[in-house]
């Protein structure tokens, strides 16, 4: 999994819940890491947050898209209506952390080839 976390704090809770569950999360920093990892292959689940503008988004999700066509991309929303174009899957700030790993699981499931499972290298 690639998590944006530009400011360190907005989806920490949600990458220290994963860890806690066995996934891999790579995280970065700004925009241009992410861009870095995504072309690097990095696949899989993409987690973007509001912290992040959404014309740097909307690129980041763009190449997600081309790099990785069947990943997923779950986005932390500050406001209960926001709408974020090509998310797959919204949470709320305040969503408790395990929300994220069960909605994970619960998507892997539905699929024909999962989602970054828990001990899988890659994403």
């Amino acid at each position: 999994m690639l998590s944006l976390n530009p400011d360190r704090r907005a989806l920490l809770g949600y990458e220290s819940a994963l860890r806690q569950n066995g996934f891999e999360i790579i995280s970065v920093d700004s925009p241009l890491g992410a861009r870095f990892e995504i072309e690097m292959g990095r696949c899989g689940v993409f987690m973007p947050s509001y912290v992040t503008p959404l014309a740097i988004y909307r690129d980041l999700a763009s190449l997600f898209r081309r790099y990785c066509p069947i990943g997923r991309v779950i986005f932390l929303v500050q406001r209960p209506h926001d709408r974020i174009p090509d998310a797959n899957v919204l949470l709320l700030e305040g969503d408790e952390p395990n929300l994220l790993v069960r909605r994970l699981r619960d998507a892997s499931s539905e699929t024909e080839r999962p989602l970054s499972l828990p001990n899988e290298s890659s994403l």
